[in-house]
């Protein structure tokens, strides 16, 4: 008798996964591609929707060709949330997806952002430049005709659910990233209203539960990507909320980091809270929500420098079949001791703030290694956790935080963050979170699991505990202080720039 597995895809802005699990959480074979998108002009991060299934197909038969040894039992897919997808009366894109990283609709944003009380007493979030709310708006402003042909919009993983199943809808974490009243958990006629995008709420998707059964692979899916034809296809989720659950943060009082392309940090609730500071979003089903606070601010900075700065260092890695990062800790191992006050405000690709910041060195100095500066980088991508992480924990309940991101492979960087938010954090030891918080939505709708806790209980993996560093504190704590201190400081010139 063949093993089952379970196959959960999590697709990022810069890669993709798909994963096979058994029903312990074992990964029994996965596979991981590029996740191709264009920049046709500054500011904008978009992607074709062709090349982008193709690129998912691609990913699902090179998986299966791996498993022709197990059964596979279902599948699922979570990806990278908010941007837009619009579809015609053929279910064909008008355009291509918009993505979280585009930033041509910030001066609509500011528009809406006006409106901030309003739009907090429905949607229980203010508006961003990423906001499928706020795209839409811009689209409206720039493209009207994309919006007169609209039949339905959707998010990433709903596009690839499209694909997979044939059927569209959405589910209550990428619902509820603009239109939904957050009390009641569906959509409202009123933050339509408020984005001045009345005429949309009738093309408004179907919204599911993460673990519904939305469709089956048929034959011209199985052609396309290798995954058995009848198999159960899954609502899905928003990725950042896979990786909570794949990270083992299930039930409130929780709090889930996720240091990758974006400063992630949610943690779960019973009742809904909302201020300027977090989204007040759903999550897996009606009664809980996940509070988020969010920025394209973390360990992006650090694969920035090493890519753009570090080349020599990566070849020789490659080569000799090392951790390509390997270097980073090494090198900051040498210098930890030494005094040193650079900051780094890792905003090169956005910021928390409601302006265009720069991302910047400040204290450099003739007598500085290559050391500093990256020993800078790991504190600059703590610094914005913390930003993001103090006010979740002033007004709510948490009883234990939960990190992952390549960059909590480091042995430094984990008792960077501990350290400077003064409590120990959770590492889970598998690193494919999304993925695996996928592959347990898929075994709850199956039906292999009654709920998301038992799934959880069953193939969530162990976790590793790191303590706060006193020797690390002395220095890192009055760093932090300055380094807000400075950030209020240049906050004018950003401004007025």
């Amino acid at each position: 008798m063949k093993t089952k597995v379970v196959i959960g895809i999590d697709i990022g802005l810069t890669g993709m996964k798909a994963v096979a699990f058994d029903y312990q959480g074992k990964i029994i074979a996965s596979q991981s591609d590029s996740s191709p998108h264009d920049m046709p002009k500054p500011h904008w991060s978009e992607r074709n929707g062709e090349d982008f299934w193709a690129a998912v197909s691609k990913t699902l038969r090179h998986l299966m060709g791996k498993l022709e040894m197990y059964e596979v039992t279902g599948v699922g897919c979570s990806a990278h949330g908010d941007g837009i997808w619009i579809l015609d009366e053929n279910n064909r894109p008008l355009r291509p997806g918009i993505l979280s990283l585009d930033t041509r609709a910030f001066e609509t944003s500011l528009k809406y952002s006006k409106k901030i009380k309003d739009l907090l007493s429905v949607t229980g979030q203010g508006a961003s430049p990423s906001s499928p709310a706020t795209l839409l708006a811009w689209l409206k402003e720039n493209e009207p005709e994309t919006l007169a042909k609209a039949r339905s919009f959707m998010w990433a993983k709903d596009y690839i659910r499209f694909r997979l199943s044939r059927t569209i809808g959405t589910d209550l974490t990428e619902a509820s990233t603009s239109f939904f009243n957050y009390k009641n958990q569906d959509w409202d006629s009123e933050a339509f209203k408020l984005y001045d995008l009345e005429e949309l709420e009738a093309i408004a998707p179907i919204v599911n539960q993460p673990t519904d059964i939305v469709g089956k692979i048929g034959y011209d899916t199985h052609i396309h990507t290798g995954l058995p034809e009848g198999i159960p296809v899954v609502a899905g989720l928003h990725d950042v909320d896979a990786g909570a659950i794949g990270a083992g943060a299930t039930h409130p009082g929780q709090l889930a980091v996720m240091a990758g392309t974006y400063s992630i940090n949610e943690v779960i609730s019973d009742e809904p809270k909302v201020s300027e500071d977090w989204f007040c979003r759903s999550f897996i089903k009606k009664g809980l929500w996940m509070n988020m606070a969010i920025s394209p601010a973390s360990s992006s900075n650090l694969e920035w420098f090493v890519q753009t700065l570090c080349q020599q260092e990566l070849d020789l890695a490659r080569r000799a079949g090392v951790d390509p990062y390997g270097f980073v800790d090494k090198e900051i191992s040498e210098i930890i001791n030494d005094p040193s006050d650079i900051l780094f405000f890792p905003f090169l690709y956005g910021n928390p703030l409601d302006v265009d910041a720069d991302s910047c060195f400040m204290g450099m100095r003739a007598w500085h290694k290559r050391g500093h500066l990256l020993k800078a980088i790991y504190q600059g991508i703590a610094f914005n956790h913390k930003y993001h992480i103090d006010p979740l924990i002033e007004n709510f309940k948490v009883d234990e935080i939960r990190v992952v991101g390549g960059v909590t492979r480091s042995s430094i960087w984990p008792k960077m963050l501990a350290s400077v938010l003064n409590r120990p954090i959770l590492i889970p030891e598998v690193s494919e979170g999304g993925a695996l918080g996928t592959a347990m939505i898929v075994a709850v709708g199956i039906g292999q699991y009654k709920n998301l806790d038992e799934a959880a209980k069953a193939m969530g993996s162990k976790s590793i505990t790191i303590e706060p560093d006193p020797k690390i504190q002395e220095s890192i704590i009055p760093a932090y202080e300055k380094y807000k201190k400075y950030m209020n400081q240049i906050y004018p010139l950003w401004k007025d720039k």
